[in-house]
């Protein structure tokens, strides 16, 4: 892993982890440009069930939407609004 994070909280009810990208302060890759490696590190402490919400180097929220393919970890993003949005939004679904 290339990537230069830290955890700043852990959703143990929802399983949920909250990383922060440090690669602007820190040097190396940004959580955005090593996220199979990131999920897979955070599957290997949190489990296959992890959610994965990080906080980018322009200081906004997203969630490493990810799942176990062929070829290996595949990973999309998208916008993480909050875990009240997103309950919602399964409401609705």
């Amino acid at each position: 892993m290339r990537s230069s994070f830290i955890t700043r909280d852990h959703d143990y009810e929802n399983n949920i982890v909250f990383l922060e990208d440090c690669s602007n302060h820190a040097g190396g890759t940004s959580i955005t440009n090593d996220a199979e490696a990131v999920v897979n590190h955070c599957r290997s402490i949190f489990g296959n069930s992890v959610r994965i919400v990080y906080l980018d180097t322009d200081s906004e929220w997203w969630e490493l939407d990810w799942s176990l393919g062929h070829s290996g970890t595949e990973v999309s993003f998208k916008p993480w609004h909050g875990l009240v949005w997103d309950k919602l939004t399964k409401v609705e679904s």
